[in-house]
């Protein structure tokens, strides 16, 4: 029980640290600020939750992958938005949208395993040393990120948080074809014998990039041109903002 809460909020935590940090470097958000998407996305988390067993009946039973589709699609553009206008409000919509998507599983995990005192007892200790590793995890990324941005400049980090937004697209599609809305296309590739999604490193790149050892058609093709997409309209339209300006 003990490993399996380790590994259970490291897969929730690594997500939401890992945005988060690539939002504050790109553009620096107040402490207060940060502080209060923070809570807001927490307690959000535990609305979501709440207000589960009345969104599930919704559209055939479905309503909760429609929900969680609808996040991913709202991470996406809040974190373009937000290189394009460096909006406060963009970046909170970010934040709450990736810790709802996240955090909502592990307070489910959570609640279902906090029965027993020796259960709770793992879930505590587990929960704990995942925040101690994403913590300091966020921390080397943080100066990493900060080190890249001053040397090389701003492009190395919107690459980065463009991979890592199209890939919160490529969980919506994988959502999407779990309730049939969209049908499941053929394997890539099969890097499993190389690097599989549950070692250490896979899942470092996994929250980072959205690394998968076997991705299918349709999610490749989404992740290549969302990452396009995203990478061309934060870099033309602040220029043409720009020239109009001017």
């Amino acid at each position: 029980m003990l490993i399996t809460s380790l590994v259970m909020s490291l897969n929730q935590l690594l997500p939401v640290a890992i945005l988060l940090i690539l939002l504050q470097v790109v553009a620096k958000q107040s402490l207060m600020k940060l502080l209060g998407g923070l809570i807001l996305g927490i307690g959000l988390s535990f609305l979501f939750v709440k207000s589960a067993p009345l969104m599930s009946p919704l559209f055939d039973y479905q309503g909760l992958e429609y929900a969680q589709i609808g996040l991913c699609i709202l991470i996406f553009i809040s974190a373009l938005y937000y290189v394009i206008k460096q909006a406060t409000a963009a970046f909170m919509i970010a934040i709450i949208s990736v810790m709802t998507l996240y955090l909502s599983h592990y307070i489910i995990y959570l609640i279902g395993f906090w029965q027993s005192n020796e259960a709770a007892q793992s879930l505590f200790i587990g929960t704990f040393l995942g925040l101690g590793i994403c913590s300091s995890f966020s921390v080397l990324l943080y100066f990493l990120l900060s080190a890249i941005k001053q040397r090389f400049g701003l492009t190395p980090l919107l690459v980065l948080l463009a991979l890592n937004s199209a890939a919160k697209l490529v969980v919506a599609l994988d959502l999407a074809s779990q309730i049939d809305l969209i049908p499941t296309t053929v394997t890539v590739w099969d890097l499993r014998d190389i690097l599989t999604e549950n070692s250490e490193f896979g899942r470092v790149l996994r929250a980072l990039i959205g690394y998968e050892a076997t991705p299918n058609l349709t999610s490749f093709l989404s992740y290549v041109l969302s990452s396009v997409l995203f990478l061309s309209a934060s870099y033309f339209i602040p220029k043409s903002i720009t020239k109009e300006k001017s």
